[in-house]
């Protein structure tokens, strides 16, 4: 009697440390409920209401364990409620960039240390962008992705700058065309290095299509070899103690600036800042319910190297997907490409590089930390 006594005991206790242990499990796909100061369960507001000063943010930021919602299969895709953008000459689209356009010039005014930045750039471009120095450095070296392939990176810096893993960085991507890439010294990177801030150029692979799943398993865009290949370079300058993920920045243009996007959609806790153009529409499904971290996209109506409703929609997707105070800006210009003045690309190029100073850390010459 004592021994079934004791038995049952055993048993009772050990069915109660498995039903603890399961309610504490996470199930993949599933993610946990976060605290919010508004429902994620409700429709979002229109980009037009969010331009104009409706995006309903929590004071406190709160990041959601889970970057990316895992879809099963045959699950049908929501429609796109930012599809209206695509209409780039409706009146709708238009009201929608004039109010986003004011609200960034606002914000972006008030960033310290955009004059010098203007002045600067305008120097050096005046002067061919020949402005570097015995002091400047670009270390040429390899990364290793994840399946251990060996890839190329271009790292400047100032010779003097301390290795102490605090530095402010832009990390800035290419593929592989057998086309040489331009130089690296432009006077946008030369401004970045005399902030104390890190530039690196990274080669990724030219291949947005999913790495093969485990079987049985449905792939998923955030297993693309081209993204994995650019978080692997992010994480190369973070172990080798040039910066740390709260003082690195995603850059870019073009095919660069689209990754960005997708970058910053896919891992929002990998970033200190974000200067994208747009992105892939597979990327805007997978953003919700994320602290991003301080963006500013840049993208033109007509000229450019991308459609202009692929940073329109991104926009639009992380200002309704918010769920904390950082900014998600957007600068739309009339014009890119060879017809836009080079002051206009100027003045763009002064913005980016205030918004990363502000949100990175990066510092005037002769400025007290």
């Amino acid at each position: 009697m004592v021994r079934d006594r004791r038995l049952r005991r055993i048993c009772l206790a050990a069915a109660l440390a498995g039903l603890l242990a399961g309610c504490a499990g996470v199930r993949v796909g599933e993610p946990t409920p976060v605290p919010s100061g508004r429902r994620l369960d409700v429709p979002q507001p229109t980009a037009t209401q969010i331009g104009v000063g409706a995006n309903p943010n929590p004071s406190a930021p709160r990041m959601n364990p889970f970057v990316a919602q895992v879809r099963p299969p045959g699950a049908r895709v929501p429609p796109n409620p930012y599809g209206w953008l695509e209409s780039v000459h409706s009146s709708r689209t238009a009201h929608w960039i004039l109010a986003e356009n004011r609200a960034t010039a606002k914000a972006l005014a008030a960033v310290p240390h955009r004059a010098w930045i203007e002045r600067r750039l305008e120097q050096l471009q005046g002067a061919g962008g020949s402005g570097a120095g015995s002091d400047v450095v670009v270390e040429r070296a390899f990364y290793l992705s994840p399946d251990g392939a060996r890839l190329p990176i271009e790292i400047a810096h100032r010779r003097d700058l301390p290795r102490d893993g605090n530095r402010p960085a832009l990390l800035t991507v290419y593929r592989a065309t057998g086309k040489p890439q331009g130089p690296l010294l432009e006077p946008f990177v030369l401004v970045w290095l005399e902030m104390g801030g890190v530039y690196a150029r990274a080669q990724v692979r030219n291949a947005l299509a999913p790495i093969p799943a485990p079987q049985g398993a449905a792939p998923q865009p955030d297993r693309s070899i081209a993204l994995s290949d650019l978080f692997a370079a992010g994480q190369a300058l973070i172990d080798d103690g040039y910066t740390r993920r709260a003082r690195l920045g995603i850059h870019g243009r073009g095919f660069g600036g689209l990754m960005a996007g997708a970058a910053v959609a896919l891992r929002p806790d990998f970033f200190g800042a974000a200067l994208p153009t747009g992105t892939w529409p597979q990327y805007l499904r997978i953003a919700s319910g994320n602290c991003f971290p301080p963006t500013l996209i840049t993208t033109a109506e007509r000229g450019g190297t991308i459609r202009p409703w692929q940073g329109y929609e991104l926009a639009a997707a992380l200002q309704a997907e918010q769920i904390c105070g950082r900014p998600i800006l957007i600068r739309v210009d009339r014009e890119q490409g060879a017809a836009e003045p080079p002051s206009a690309r100027r003045e763009r190029a002064a913005d980016e590089l205030a918004f990363a100073a502000k949100w990175l850390g990066g510092r005037v010459p002769g400025e007290r930390p």
